[in-house]
């Protein structure tokens, strides 16, 4: 059964009553006593996921996209217009009524996020004559669900929006938050809501598809979850990155990182796992679901200065826990063996996907770190920064300030130092930069050391 699947041309073939279709595994995200969402994931289970979205009755249906996704998938709901076609050729109707299908494609990445997309999707949407019954669906990875999330709660007060998530990283981290998010003035994630989605609909097949960059990202914020919460989900992490199971995955080459279905499956069931236990119990990630920004300071900066979609965001995640690490030890927080430990989850990752050359200087990565939209949390002095802690694996430092710990921000631009230094010819002038405003650009001058 799994090499037939592997060897299936088209989700669309897979409509046919030839292929019996396997039932959904239910699952509910339960954000305290905010939100329950229904959750449903499957191994190519395109019929379910139609289903899923007609049973909502929408007099249309907005479909937010972005180009790689539409490149591979783009006739993936055609089926509720009333057009199922597969390789026969032969239609077949979806559902009595065909439903009405607006499709908007954005651009790939965290390009999707801007302002400029936010206020495209506010006026497609009534250019279309979209109403308070008209259901948006994200389709696509974290962006893609972040922005369309975004739109769906603003517009009307409130729309009803489906997420079907196709990377691992939007899999098993981004549906288990209800942040809805754009960038702003060449910040990350500095403008956005909470809000739950109607439906979270989780086909792993789209994995199979899935460019390197893409999986090292997904990997990243389990690698992220290992250090954090140590235990099942340090043993997991650890188990899918070993030599053997990626030489059993590529036919003893070694060289590819690559995973069966079956792999995938527990990875995002993992992923789902860690992030719903602690959300149970904090909604919003305001108090304990924070540790979740876990590396996320220096990694968002470094993102932002190589400048959008080079830098995949579970790579910076891994990179941001080592720039964390190394305050953690140089404070005395964390012991030298406990960092080792730690550093060794990461490197797993690191030493497969090395920051690529030219690189941004120390300077323009700590001016926009000390832009983080979580400064103010621990009312920093002007010198300081701040993260998530940790002791060692699975052992975070407590603290008032909703998990985060404020420290000398030279810590981090120390770290940066070891692993990019700041010669002039490995400066870059990312297209951020240009951008960034003038308040930005005069803390980029007044960093000290700069």
């Amino acid at each position: 059964l799994q090499a037939a699947r592997r060897v299936a041309k088209s989700f669309a073939s897979q409509l046919s009553p030839s292929h019996p279709q396997p039932e959904m595994e239910s699952i509910s995200f339960v954000f305290s006593d905010r939100a329950t969402i229904p959750g449903f994931l499957g191994l190519d289970v395109q019929k379910e996921v139609l289903e899923h979205v007609a049973e909502l009755k929408p007099d249309k249906v907005l479909l937010v996209t972005d180009v790689t996704v539409d490149t591979l998938y783009s006739d993936f709901f055609t089926p509720l217009a009333g057009d199922a076609r597969g390789e026969t050729g032969v239609a077949e109707p979806w559902t009595s009524s065909q439903l009405s299908i607006e499709k908007m494609v954005l651009p790939s990445g965290d390009a999707a996020k801007s302002w400029d997309h936010l206020s495209e999707l506010i006026e497609w949407n009534f250019r279309v004559g979209a109403t308070k019954k008209s259901v948006v669906v994200a389709f696509g990875g974290g962006a893609i669900l972040n922005v369309a999330g975004l739109f769906a709660s603003i517009a009307y007060r409130g729309m009803k929006v489906v997420y079907v998530p196709t990377t691992l990283l939007a899999m098993h981290d981004v549906v288990t938050s209800l942040k809805t998010s754009i960038c702003f003035d060449g910040r990350k994630n500095n403008i956005g809501t909470f809000y739950a989605p109607t439906k979270i609909l989780i086909d792993v097949a789209f994995c199979r598809t899935l460019p390197k960059n893409e999986l090292f990202s997904g990997l990243g914020e389990l690698a992220k979850n290992a250090a954090l919460l140590g235990g099942v989900h340090a043993e997991g992490f650890k188990s899918a990155l070993t030599r053997e199971a990626i030489n059993a995955g590529n036919g003893g080459s070694g060289e590819e990182l690559s995973y069966g279905d079956d792999t995938m499956l527990k990875l995002v069931r993992l992923g789902i796992q860690a992030k719903m236990e602690v959300l149970l119990v904090d909604a919003y990630e305001k108090q304990s679901g924070m540790i979740f920004e876990y590396g996320h300071t220096m990694s968002h900066a470094i993102e932002k200065a190589y400048g959008d979609g080079v830098i995949p965001h579970g790579l910076g995640v891994t990179y941001g826990m080592l720039a964390c690490s190394y305050a953690a030890e140089r404070m005395g927080v964390m012991s030298a063996k406990a960092r080792k430990e730690h550093d060794e989850v990461c490197n797993l990752l690191i030493h497969k996907w090395p920051l690529p050359h030219p690189r941004p200087s120390t300077k323009v990565v700590m001016a926009l770190a000390m832009r983080d939209s979580k400064r103010g949390i621990t009312s920093e002095e002007e010198h300081e920064i701040s993260d998530v802690l940790l002791r060692g694996m699975g052992d975070i430092v407590p603290t008032k300030t909703s998990m985060l710990s404020k420290f000398p921000c030279s810590l981090f631009a120390e770290w940066l130092e070891t692993i990019i230094g700041d010669s002039p010819e490995q400066r870059i002038l990312s297209k951020e930069k240009k951008e960034m405003s003038a308040a930005t650009l005069m803390l980029l001058e007044s960093y000290p050391g700069a």
